[in-house]
């Protein structure tokens, strides 16, 4: 009889592992069916051990052992792969059971035992030979630069009988990607991501594991967890997406995952984006990452760089009314006499980002989620002509006269979004043709190609967009305008200025003749080294303001909230508090509470990266119920 300690593989279960008994033959890395709670779930074996050497330990137990169900596939996963999810899930605080299913795509999951592996392939004889101690490695170049030394990596690889997984964080990365990089080697790349037809996605799975020849693997990171031992290199493409973290539990990083697996499997690692992260750049500069080419940190572009100042040197706006300045239609209108294309990108959706009451200052909010209601046009237009909604849980309000805190009823709207744009734009240049590319208006990835195809072959048309527009845009074009982003220096992040310069630099390169930015703040350091190229100085006041306040990658942030009633929310908080004492917690509440309902509270801990994880402070964390969200290395802090 063998004793099997097993990772329950489900997200509601938070219990790291779990001990069984079974007679069969069970070996580490395999998928079993386990009965937990009157329910048959599956587990991941991640020990074995005789049960005649642990006799005396089973008689001094105080609950019986239950037996396994049955062994749904042996060894599947590679120990490799284990052993950097474990990893992972200490490292983020999380469940290891919870982990693991968060790096498996749940079709593969419930498929297993259709996807048997060859024999040959679990001997070993493709394991990768003399990789250790393996590169870890940066590049920072245009997307057009960095694909190109994909490629010339990927033919190396090839010759040398290795795959090559390229890592991109989004589905459209992944197309975008294997649009230009599979060329020539289309019956050797393999491009997989969760939006296939089920049938589609476990056919691919099937042939990566199969196929004897080397293969290029495009996919998000989830498919990481491939169990194909050739794989010598792992890229991480756009490598500064936020989109590389998880918005749900376990709230893990998969650049951090990847990195792991590369260790554990004594591979080679390639973080690359035009303008990497500034932990990333501090890691280079400290010889922990290896430039795979000089890293370059002055970008050069033959594009006109404007910036607009919409703000007069002694602090009066220009024109509060509008939202497209002067200089932005002149070149609108010289576009449009030129047959060329321009695209308008606006930072906020809707007509206006901001609702305040002048008579107490009280901003608009969701009474769902406490967050900021945008103004919009009512597209259906059945009973108003405005309405307000919440672009984080998508509460649609009826526009009111009169403010809900104080009765007021001089409300007036803050900025503006791009719907106010067309707005703008429909009445100073109404025979423009233009078309519009945002959440509210497209639905579906198809209906967004349809808009893209139709302003690329329209010269003298204008897109209009936000972020969304941006992914489907992938030739360049004349002229690029950024009509709205200053209220993005409003959110409460730490990484926001290294997010914009990322954004920017992406929207410059994109464009060959003018690049416009109108701005109330036209002295914002950022908009000078997009508009200069320089990423040196960027990362230099990056790095030194995080040094000063105590940032990554100087310290790793811990943030652990509570939510629920006010008087359960503050005596657990309170009680967690004296426990991390000796971790000096800062405890604060969210931007936006209401007493009784959804009230919440934040422990913030700042701790030494060399010393994290400690095993101490990290069994509290682990053993805080579900009610607790822990986020280590949090996008946001408030």
């Amino acid at each position: 009889m063998k004793i099997v300690s097993i990772i329950p593989i489900n997200k509601a279960f938070f219990k790291d592992n779990l001990t069984y008994f079974t007679s069969q033959d069970v070996k580490l890395g395999a998928i079993v069916s386990i009965p937990i709670r009157n329910k048959e779930i599956d587990g991941l074996v991640i020990e074995v051990k005789e049960a005649k050497n642990l006799k005396s330990q089973i008689r001094k137990g105080d609950f019986g052992l239950k037996k396994i169900s049955r062994i749904k596939s042996q060894t599947y996963f590679l120990p490799e792969f284990i052993s950097a999810t474990s990893e992972t899930a200490d490292f983020f605080a999380s469940p290891a059971g919870q982990t693991f299913k968060s790096l498996i795509p749940k079709i593969i999951l419930e498929n297993l035992e259709g996807l048997k592996i060859p024999p040959a392939k679990i001997s070993g004889e493709q394991k990768i030979e003399n990789m250790s101690p393996p590169d870890k490695m940066v590049i920072q170049e245009s997307e057009e630069e960095r694909l190109s030394f994909y490629k010339s990596l990927i033919r190396e690889s090839f010759a040398r009988k290795q795959s090559v997984f390229l890592c991109a964080p989004t589905t459209l990365d992944i197309k975008n990607i294997a649009n230009f990089i599979t060329k020539g080697i289309e019956q050797y790349s393999v491009v997989i991501h969760n939006l296939l037809p089920k049938k589609e996605l476990l056919a691919i799975w099937k042939k990566a594991i199969v196929n004897d020849h080397p293969l290029l693997i495009i996919a998000s990171p989830m498919f990481l967890s491939l169990p194909r031992k050739d794989i010598s290199t792992i890229i991480i493409d756009h490598e500064n997406s936020s989109s590389y973290k998880n918005l749900n539990r376990p709230f893990i990083d998969y650049r951090y995952f990847a990195e792991k697996l590369a260790e554990h499997k004594k591979i080679k690692i390639i973080f690359g984006d035009i303008s990497l992260r500034s932990e990333t750049i501090y890691r280079a500069g400290k010889g922990e990452l290896i430039p795979a080419s000089a890293i370059k940190y002055r970008v050069y572009s033959e594009t006109k760089q404007i910036i607009v100042p919409l703000i007069q040197t002694d602090g009066t706006i220009l024109d509060k009314h509008n939202s497209l300045s002067e200089t932005l239609l002149a070149q609108i209108e010289n576009s449009q006499d030129q047959n060329e294309r321009m695209f308008i990108f606006s930072g906020r959706r809707g007509l206006a980002p901001l609702t305040i009451c002048s008579d107490c200052g009280t901003a608009l909010s969701c009474d769902v989620c406490h967050s900021p209601l945008f103004l919009h046009q009512n597209l259906a237009k059945k009973d108003s002509d405005r309405i307000f909604s919440c672009h984080k849980c998508s509460q649609i309000v009826e526009v009111e006269d009169n403010c809900a805190h104080c009765g007021g009823w001089r409300l007036a709207v803050v900025g503006y979004g791009l719907e106010k744009i067309i707005e703008e734009l429909d009445e100073k240049l109404p025979g423009l043709t233009y078309f519009r590319l945002d959440s509210d208006t497209v639905k579906t990835p198809k209906q967004a190609e349809e808009i893209m195809a139709k302003f690329i072959a329209s010269p003298g048309s204008v897109l209009l967009g936000t972020e969304m527009a941006i992914n489907y845009l992938r030739e360049k074009i004349e002229n690029i305008a950024i009509a709205n982003i200053d209220s993005f220096f409003a959110l409460p992040d730490f990484r926001i200025s290294e997010k914009l310069f990322n954004l920017l630099l992406r929207l410059r390169s994109l464009s060959t003749k003018r690049f416009t930015v109108q701005t109330h703040n036209p002295e914002e350091k950022v908009f000078h080294y997009v508009t200069t190229g320089n990423l040196l100085d960027f990362y230099r006041d990056e790095i030194e303001e995080r040094q000063t306040l105590g940032y990554p990658p100087f310290k790793i942030l811990i943030k652990i909230s509570r939510e629920g009633k006010k008087t359960e929310v503050t005596k657990e908080i309170a009680d967690l508090e004296k426990q991390l004492e000796e971790y000096e917690p800062l405890v604060f509440p969210n931007l936006k509470d209401e007493a009784g309902k959804n009230y919440s509270l934040n422990i913030l801990l700042r701790l030494d990266p060399v010393k994290w994880p400690e095993l101490k402070l990290l069994a509290i964390l682990k053993n805080l119920p579900p009610s607790f969200l822990i986020k280590v290395d949090p996008e946001s802090i408030l």
